[in-house]
């Protein structure tokens, strides 16, 4: 068997919602994931991707070029805003993968996963090491969103989110809900205070009123800086006095703007470069060896075929578990066990609509150990979301809502292959860029429903 070792941009795909779509509408899930595949096989041909892996609703690729592979990102979620809209996450990592044709691994292809994870639907995750590629590419544009502590990985992450044509990038609200996110003593500047708590109002403040003299300065722990702001302000003072040149004013126009500059920082990016401060990770807390060996024996005992999934589970080879659970509940669609754990694993995951769906379903088919909803850390970003208190006010169950549309009777699956509706959309595209008249769109679009 032969191995192959690359470094290469690692891009991980994942529909939104996936799970929960096939219980509630196998048709539309099935429409949705031929569309994505479609999208993502003609996307990868244009920029020379190299397709590893599909596993169920999510993929695995490398590419040759960072650049590509976000190009290429940019261009599906562009492509997904169009009807049927797929709800896809996406991350991106430049790092070692090494493959063969059993599957993928290295710790290239596990930080590409993890910033998959953190992704929100229409959205392009990439970190620092991609964005360094990319930088010199003006129509690819990036907003930091700070620093994480990654699972299984030692040294801090910098994410970002590309904010060019219109993708999705957090807000502020949903960023404080990002458990991962780290702004450790390591990444603050010699002289910093660890878990000072600096106020950017105050900040700006000190740079109005007394900014000429580089107090702010030392007030963010930058040392240096406030004595070259001081140096500045003598040097100043003493040409303005000589009347050769007004420098004084001219220090205080840089610490005005500075003063402006603090004032209208995001929150989170003042915290990131001048306050410490460390935030729990939503990944289980691994459990003690003998406490796993009590809880998997007691687990086991009970639910025999399950214990393979549980114990990937508490590896924390999340991915692989929730394949696991999926393949149980093929078998066996009541399992309660496998429920309530695909909720945590899509909970840690930041997929808030399939844990809760799970969820659902684990209470309705009997699981009533709601303290351990209430503890369970792998459920914390569930228990963030704004509608978790109607969940639970409603018995931790989902809140009844209309039907899913059904499809139209004259477009019934088996007449159509969703490809060809894939097809025809490109046709429209076309037409919109002037490369086809309508009178070649209606001609073209009329063989491809005639060969159906």
């Amino acid at each position: 068997m032969t191995t192959n070792r690359r470094l290469a941009a690692i891009m991980f795909t994942d529909i939104t919602g996936f799970s929960a779509l096939m219980q509630s509408s196998e048709a539309q899930a099935k429409i949705l994931r031929s569309r994505h595949r479609s999208v993502f096989r003609d996307s990868h041909d244009r920029y020379k991707g190299q397709i590893l892996q599909y596993f169920g609703d999510g993929t695995l690729s490398i590419f040759d070029s960072a650049a590509a592979a976000v190009e290429c990102a940019v261009e599906m979620q562009i492509e997904f805003r169009k009807e049927p809209v797929v709800p896809l996450r996406i991350g991106i990592h430049t790092g070692d993968i090494s493959y063969d044709e059993e599957g993928a691994y290295g710790d290239g292809l596990n930080i590409a996963s993890r910033v998959e994870n953190l992704s929100i639907p229409g959205s392009v995750f990439i970190t620092a090491k991609v964005y360094d590629d990319i930088k010199n590419h003006s129509w690819l544009t990036a907003v930091s969103l700070g620093f994480f502590r990654l699972r299984n990985i030692l040294s801090e992450i910098e994410i970002l989110a590309v904010n060019c044509k219109g993708l999705s990038i957090p807000d502020e609200a949903e960023l404080a809900t990002y458990p991962e996110l780290t702004n450790d003593a390591p990444l603050m500047d010699a002289g910093a205070v660890p878990g000072s708590q600096r106020s950017k109002w105050l900040a700006g403040t000190l740079a109005l009123l007394f900014g000429v003299l580089g107090v702010h300065r030392f007030y963010l722990g930058k040392r240096l800086q406030g004595i070259l702001y001081l140096f500045s302000a003598f040097v100043g003072l003493m040409m303005t006095v000589e009347g050769e040149f007004p420098g004084i004013a001219v220090v205080g126009v840089v610490a005005f703007i500075d003063s402006l500059v603090l004032y209208f920082m995001p929150q989170h990016e003042f915290d990131r470069k001048y306050n410490a401060g460390r935030v729990a990770s939503t990944v289980p807390t691994p459990l003690p060896k003998r406490e796993k060996k009590k809880r998997r024996r007691r687990q086991t005992k009970q639910f025999g075929p399950i214990k393979k999934a549980l114990r990937l589970y508490d590896q924390g080879k999340f991915r692989e578990a929730v394949q696991a659970f999926d393949r149980i509940l093929e078998n066996e669609p009541d399992n309660i066990i496998a429920h309530f754990y695909l909720a945590c694993c899509f909970s840690i995951f930041r997929d808030k609509q399939d844990a809760f769906f799970h969820l659902s379903q684990s209470v309705s088919l009997g699981f009533d150990d709601f303290e351990r909803i209430e503890d369970e850390e792998a459920l914390s970003f569930l228990r963030a979301q704004p509608e978790y208190n109607s969940y639970r006010a409603n018995g931790y169950r989902l809140v009844e809502s209309l039907p899913p549309p059904q499809p139209d009777l004259l477009d019934a699956t088996d007449r159509f292959n969703p490809d060809v509706l894939v097809k025809i959309e490109i046709l429209g595209d076309r037409m919109e860029r002037g490369e086809l008249s309508r009178e070649q769109f209606e001609i073209e679009k009329r063989k491809l429903l005639d060969e159906t």
